[in-house]
């Protein structure tokens, strides 16, 4: 049976894309638009990875990596953060998910298990999904 992958972005284009190179090499791909249908196909699929948007319009991705990371039942599935925002923003993401926030207890902080940067090169994309699986 081919690994379940949950993929959780508000750009089709960035769905469609990940959805075929996941396709291409035998995943199954699960997809969702926005952070609370993530969290929903999340708990009824239980994708056996999740390739998460850092910026989505109505719950962002690091308030759904919290969700995730913090549910009893999900909180073992490795999660990939795939994201433009370093490019947008200067932000480098590697610095970003290692050190605890300012005042944060570093147990506190949920980290993806993963990060890979927008536009996404398939090759590096499934080396890190094997990896994790």
């Amino acid at each position: 049976m081919s690994k379940k992958i949950l993929i959780v972005d508000d750009d089709p284009d960035v769905v469609l894309f990940l959805s075929t190179v996941l396709h291409n090499h035998g995943f199954e791909a699960l997809e969702a638009q926005n952070g609370y249908e993530g969290y929903e196909k999340a708990l009824s699929e239980r994708p056996d990875l999740i390739l998460l948007d850092l910026m989505m319009p109505e719950k962002s991705g690091i308030s759904l990596l919290h969700d995730l990371k913090t549910d009893k039942e999900l909180s073992g599935t490795p999660v990939i953060m795939v994201t433009g925002v370093s490019g947008e923003t200067g932000i480098d993401l590697e610095h970003f998910f290692q050190k605890p926030a300012p005042g944060a207890d570093d147990d506190t902080v949920p980290k993806p298990d993963g990060f890979i940067e927008k536009p996404v090169d398939p090759q590096r994309l499934l080396k890190l999904v094997k990896e994790l699986l």
